[in-house]
């Protein structure tokens, strides 16, 4: 009988056809519960500093599995940015709705949630009509996905104090050949606009 494919084989697959360099470890954290600690790190060469990772984790919480681009920014160390599709509970939570930042397109808004701590310097990065587009169209072609910069939850370089872009899905892998190219080429847009 045929073994199916692992998201590690898949990886590795679209890497090879891509011509990208893969490195994969993986550990047994728990023989007992049968927990695994994968880490998948994925090199586009045509994507300069972008580097793709694939994590599972012993976490407990919505980052326990991701996967995305990662890019380090020349930016203010302490700046924190999230983006991601806004949902119903989104919608139905005056408070929140309050809360958060809006770019004053109304279209862009409408599907767009946006948390941040710098609203001058978060409306310089989304003001252009051509960002909001491409940021839609990546967040609305599949579910749990989000764009972040400061998210101390995932990929730190020990050796650095960057700051970090990231372009990830939680709670699973990008495993598509294309979202992954899209990954990539919004990382290296949106890191443009900060270096």
């Amino acid at each position: 009988m045929e073994r199916e494919n692992t998201s590690i084989d898949i990886l590795k697959n679209i890497a090879k056809h891509e011509g990208w360099d893969i490195d994969v470890k993986s550990r047994t954290h728990s023989t007992r519960h049968g927990h695994h600690v994968r880490e998948v790190h994925i090199k586009n060469y045509e994507y300069k500093d972008c580097l793709f990772i694939s994590n599972q984790t012993t976490r407990s919480d919505k980052y326990r599995s991701y996967s995305g681009v990662f890019v380090p920014i020349t930016f203010k160390h302490d700046y924190k940015l999230l983006i991601r599709k806004r949902d119903v509970l989104d919608k139905l939570s005056f408070r929140k709705d309050r809360l958060r930042f809006k770019t004053g397109a109304s279209d862009f808004d409408s599907k767009i949630y946006i948390e941040t701590n710098n609203d001058i310097e978060t409306h310089k990065l989304l003001s252009s009509s051509g960002i909001q587009l491409k940021i839609i169209e990546f967040l609305e072609s599949t579910e749990q996905l989000e764009i972040g910069v400061g998210n101390s939850n995932l990929y730190i370089d020990d050796n650095s104090a960057k700051n970090y872009l990231s372009v990830i899905i939680y709670m699973g892998w990008m495993l598509d050949k294309e979202l992954i190219n899209s990954a990539f080429k919004l990382a290296d847009i949106l890191k443009m606009k900060f270096n």
